[in-house]
């Protein structure tokens, strides 16, 4: 691993890694879609709804306390079911 200010390298003796790849999200194009927090990330809570109708956020394009790959699925089968009531609300 190598300091990225000193270029300093060094070795972590470890039996798992998590990478990172970071936190900023790439909402900005959507903005005039779903409200965004001051953060960039999408206004909604848990159930994935933002306050335009029809639109729903899932996964951690969305504000929310835990990015983990089982919340984002999990955020997916929220926001899905969601879609389809509104959907069938219209019919």
């Amino acid at each position: 691993m190598a300091d990225r200010i000193t270029g300093a390298e060094r070795t972590i003796p470890c039996e798992g890694l998590f990478i990172a790849i970071g936190l900023i999200p790439e909402n900005g194009p959507f903005a005039d879609l779903a409200e965004l927090n001051g953060y960039g990330y999408f206004a909604s809570g848990e159930d994935c709804l933002t306050r335009t109708p029809g639109v729903y956020v899932a996964g951690d394009c969305r504000s929310k306390a835990i990015r983990q790959l089982t919340t984002a699925c999990a955020d997916g089968a929220v926001a899905a079911l969601a879609a389809c009531r509104y959907v069938n609300e219209r019919k």
